[in-house]
Formats: structure tokens, C-alpha cells, sequence
């Protein structure tokens, strides 16, 4: 199986797995997350990770992606992932949004050996401004 580790400060990995399995997913076995969350410990976290990845086996893949490049979430799960001896089969995104996890668990299931370094130009791709249309266009369209 093809797994997609969220990892984040705060309650953020969590809240968009829940979304996600509420809206948009619904419980899917391949998506994880762990989060360091106020007044926890570093060792608490460890902990936390090393259930979290307990259903990796040894034939799986995965792909994790953290709120904030070079943050704790993201150092001690890229330690934990290396003692567990799956640096090998791991690769790593920093930044994440829902967009974002739902695209790389579309592309972890179509392709087990899915590379990131095409879907991050795609994801770049889908960064744009939103421009709200002005009130009188808005007026116009319901004329017609």
C-alpha cells in the first residue's frame, strides 16, 4: 500500500484529515497523521509517530508532507521514519493543503512508485489568485 503521512504544529494534520474523510474521501486506510500539539512532548510525539507508522510494512510506500520545512513535526518524523528503517521508500513534501493531499493520494494509488518532482510543477500550476468578479458583472449575469 501506497500511505500519505500528514505531519504538522497544532491541530492542522488532523483537522484536514478529518475533512477530508467527512467531505471529500471518506475513511481512507492509506492517509495517516500526527501532530504535535500544544504542551506535548517531543518523546509524546515520537510515540505518537511510531503508532501512527506501525501499519507501514515492509512492501510500502510513503509519502509525507508537513506543515513547515525544517519545523519539529517534520524533523522528528523524518527520525522516526529513518529508525524504522523506511527512509528508502519515503519521500517528503513541505506545505500542504486539501488540493494538495487529495492529488498526491490520487497519484499514490494510480502509481505505487510515484515521483514528486512532475506533480510539484503541476501543483505550482494550480496556485492562482482569486478575483472576485465586480458587483454590476454579478448583476448582469442574473439579467440574462
Amino acid at each position: 500500500m501506497n500511505y500519505v503521512l500528514l505531519v504538522s504544529h497544532g491541530t492542522v494534520a488532523a483537522a484536514m484529515h478529518e475533512t477530508l474523510n467527512a467531505f471529500f474521501l471518506g475513511d481512507r486506510k492509506d492517509l495517516l497523521h500526527a501532530s504535535i500539539e500544544e504542551g506535548m512532548s517531543p518523546d509524546e510525539y515520537v510515540l505518537q509517530l511510531k503508532q501512527v507508522l506501525a501499519v507501514v510494512g515492509k512492501e510500502d510506500t510513503l509519502t509525507v508532507l508537513a506543515d513547515l520545512m525544517g519545523g519539529s513535526p517534520l524533523t522528528y518524523a523524518s527520525y522516526v521514519i529513518s529508525t524504522m528503517g523506511l527512509s528508502e521508500r519515503t519521500q517528503y513534501l513541505c506545505g500542504m493543503n486539501l488540493p494538495m493531499i487529495m492529488e498526491v493520494l490520487d497519484k499514490t494509488i494510480m502509481n505505487p512508485a510515484f515521483e514528486s518532482n512532475g506533480f510539484l510543477q503541476d501543483i505550482r500550476n494550480t496556485i492562482r489568485p482569486f478575483v472576485l468578479p465586480a458587483i454590476s458583472e454579478c448583476i448582469q449575469e442574473e439579467l440574462i
